[in-house]
C-alpha cells in the first residue's frame, strides 16, 4: 500500500482558499479529470454516489456567462432549485456580515459609500469571476438532504484536488438561483436540480480579491469534547 503523505494534505487543507480572480489561462481535460477521480473517492449515504458533475468551457462557458449575466441584470428573479436561506441564527449572521465587510475592504470598497462597485462585484458571480472553467454538480430530484451532504463531501475533495494541481476555486450559490436557464443552455435532465456551482482556474496572484483569507472560529467555539481529560 502505498504511504499517505498526511502532512500534504494537511498543508492542502490549511492553505486552500476561495479564489475570485484568474489567469487567462485554459484548464486542460486532462488536468480536470484528474481532479475529479480524485474527489470520486469521496464518501456518500450507502455509497450512492448522487453527483452529477456538468463541466464547462470554452465558447459554451462564455455564452452562459452572457446569459446569465443579461438576467441577472435586467432583473430576472432568481429561482434556485434549492432556497436561499432568509434568515439566520444571530452568530451566523454576524459571521457572514462580518466576512462580507472585510473582503469589499479588501478590494477598497466601502459597501455603505459604493453601491454601484458592491453591485458590480455581485454580478460577477454571474459571470464566474471570469475564470476560464465552471463544473455545475446537479442531483436527483427524489433524494433526500443526506445526498445534498454528499454532495458537499465530493465538493470539498474536488477543491482540495484542484488546489493540489496549482488551480484556485470558488464554489457559488448565487448563479444556481437561475437553474432553469442553466438547464436549458446545458440540456440538463429536468429531473436533475443544480446543487452548486464551482468558478474554476489558475488564480492571478496579483489581485487583491486573491489576497484575502476568511476568518475561522476557535475550536473551542463550536467543539464538544466528552471523555477527554483536559490538557
Amino acid at each position: 500500500m502505498k504511504e499517505v503523505a498526511i502532512m500534504d494534505v494537511l498543508e492542502a487543507m490549511e492553505s486552500r482558499t476561495s479564489r475570485r480572480a484568474f489567469l487567462r489561462k485554459q484548464v486542460d481535460q486532462g488536468t480536470l479529470e484528474r481532479i475529479v477521480k480524485s474527489a470520486n473517492r469521496s464518501p456518500s449515504y450507502m455509497n450512492t454516489q448522487p453527483w452529477e458533475l456538468y463541466v464547462v468551457g470554452g465558447k459554451v462557458k462564455d455564452a452562459l456567462a452572457g446569459k446569465l449575466s443579461s438576467d441577472i441584470t435586467n432583473g430576472v428573479p432568481l429561482v434556485p432549485d434549492i432556497p436561499f436561506p432568509t434568515v439566520w441564527p444571530v452568530d451566523h449572521e454576524e459571521r457572514f456580515k462580518h466576512h462580507r465587510l472585510r473582503r469589499f475592504r479588501a478590494l477598497g470598497i466601502d459597501p455603505d459609500k459604493q453601491q454601484d462597485e458592491v453591485i458590480a462585484a455581485y454580478r460577477n458571480n454571474f459571470k464566474f469571476f471570469d475564470a476560464p472553467c465552471v463544473i455545475f454538480v446537479a442531483m436527483d430530484r427524489t433524494l433526500t438532504p443526506w445526498s445534498i451532504f454528499d454532495c458537499g463531501s465530493f465538493v470539498n475533495g474536488f477543491l482540495l484536488a484542484a488546489h493540489a494541481e496549482g488551480l484556485g476555486g470558488c464554489p457559488q450559490a448565487v448563479p444556481t438561483g437561475y437553474a432553469d436557464a442553466i438547464r436549458t443552455e446545458l440540456a440538463i435532465p429536468g429531473h436533475l436540480m443544480i446543487v452548486l456551482c464551482i468558478s474554476l482556474g489558475y488564480p492571478d496572484p496579483a489581485s487583491p480579491v486573491n489576497q484575502y483569507h476568511s476568518l475561522r472560529r476557535e475550536l473551542a467555539e463550536f467543539v464538544h469534547w466528552y471523555g477527554f481529560s483536559e490538557r
